[in-house]
């Protein structure tokens, strides 16, 4: 597919993080001019593996933002805040996602949620696989889209996760949209709560197919008119009760034959199911599908058992209602939990109250929020650990962690303080507690 639009244009890329260098990667592979191209970020720029014939310009330190009017677009990453310099040049701007959107000849499945968006996402992407279908998987989970989707496959199907950052501005036209549950989150991002639910509400716009979670529609968007709309979950023909999954008062499975732990993670499940129907796949494979599951990297997944002690991964939770989600799900099995990264509008408040009403006796706080975090608990016995590294905190937590119970790492916040996303977080994790057994 040729892009005429791109040639013989100055281009900008804004942000040369992942996002930023698939789309250089992307615009070499077209062939633009690279001395057309300029990479702005104000942090140093290490090119890596690009190979072309001139290198791009670079112009990074504080004054990157300056003169975005001499570009004629601006590929912009989409974890970038809109400052007034932005926003002075919106009508230059394209995101990676949305210059996907404008040229994918096949068909989107794009799922959004506050909480369980990366399980709903594999979920679908292995309903679809297991249907023989052919299908990518995309978007906030995995690699940038660019790097994976062939623009021109009008047969495929693409299984896309979008962020709030990416549905802020998007445009789109797909085949299914799903909303998910939804929290205040990324509100030092978004400004309120309003701004937030627009981005996300963006999701259902342009699709032939809407998917919403019941409570979702009642709680945030109870007059909304939405088009095509499939609702899911509680008080639904898609739903489940304590033993049984159902559509259309039919039963499908039952609870016990699922290996996915968490409530929230069982109602992300009514939403797979109406994906199912709407695009006629076989009940027994979705059924197959569903059994054979087991959480996402990351997601509640069960690192190690190490002298009677399990470990669980949950560094994708960050915020404090994926921790709270976290502890129902684990119930009072919980002894030590990991806590606190950057310290950015949340409100802590009720996740607090869920950590004083469960067994928890140890806690380790990472900078920055982490004494804010110990200054609401009151007057406590816990046992704390203040960190800011994960050998120090695994180890205090196998020293104090009681055989038989579980050392949760859930944080509660983004740890951009100490690491540089939640896959680093957990990998480290990981790492120190798999070298317990060899220590």
């Amino acid at each position: 597919m040729q892009f005429p639009h791109l040639q013989d244009k100055k281009i900008a890329i804004l942000w040369y993080g992942r996002e930023g260098k698939s789309t250089l990667q992307f615009l070499l592979k077209q062939e633009i001019v690279p001395a057309n191209i300029t990479i702005l970020d104000k942090n140093p720029i290490d090119l890596g593996d690009i190979k072309s014939p001139l290198p791009p310009f670079i112009k990074g330190g504080s004054d990157y933002l300056q003169n975005l009017e001499n570009y004629d677009i601006i590929f912009k990453s989409a974890g970038i805040p809109y400052t007034p310099e932005i926003q002075q040049v919106k009508e230059k701007l394209i995101t990676q996602v949305q210059f996907f959107f404008d040229h994918y000849q096949g068909k989107v499945i794009a799922l959004t949620a506050s909480k369980g968006k990366t399980t709903m996402t594999s979920l679908a992407y292995q309903l679809l696989l297991d249907a023989g279908l052919p299908v990518t998987l995309a978007g906030n989970i995995g690699k940038p889209v660019l790097d994976q989707v062939d623009l021109e496959d009008k047969d495929g199907y693409v299984v896309i996760e979008l962020s709030s950052f990416m549905l802020e501005t998007l445009h789109k036209k797909n085949l299914v949209s799903i909303l998910g549950s939804i929290f205040p989150v990324h509100l030092d991002r978004h400004g309120s709560m309003e701004n937030y639910l627009k981005a996300k509400a963006n999701i259902l716009k342009g699709s032939e197919y809407n998917i919403v979670f019941s409570s979702t529609k009642e709680q945030y968007f109870p007059d909304a008119q939405i088009e095509h709309l499939t609702l899911c979950g509680k008080g639904t023909n898609i739903t489940r009760d304590e033993n049984y999954f159902y559509a259309g008062g039919k039963q499908l499975f039952t609870r016990s034959e699922i290996k996915l732990l968490g409530e929230h993670n069982l109602w992300n499940i009514s939403a797979i199911v109406a994906l199912a129907q709407i695009l006629k796949i076989d009940e027994k494979i979705l059924v197959q599908t569903l059994k054979n599951f087991s959480a996402v990297r990351h997601r509640l997944e069960k690192v190690w058992t190490f002298k009677g002690i399990d470990f669980y991964d949950d560094a994708i939770s960050t915020s404090p209602y994926s921790t709270i989600a976290a502890l129902d799900a684990l119930g009072d099995q919980v002894d030590t939990l990991f806590l606190g990264g950057v310290d950015g509008r949340y409100d802590f408040a009720s996740m607090v109250e869920r950590v004083k009403k469960s067994q928890i006796a140890n806690l380790v706080l990472f900078p920055d929020s982490g004494p804010t975090i110990e200054k609401l608990l009151g007057e406590h016995s816990y046992n704390i650990l203040h960190t800011r590294d994960m050998q120090e905190a695994v180890a205090f937590a196998y020293k104090y962690t009681k055989p038989g119970k579980i050392a949760l790492l859930s944080t509660a916040t983004p740890s951009f303080s100490v690491w540089k996303d939640f896959e680093e977080k957990g990998d480290l994790f990981q790492q120190r507690v798999k070298k317990l057994g060899t220590s």
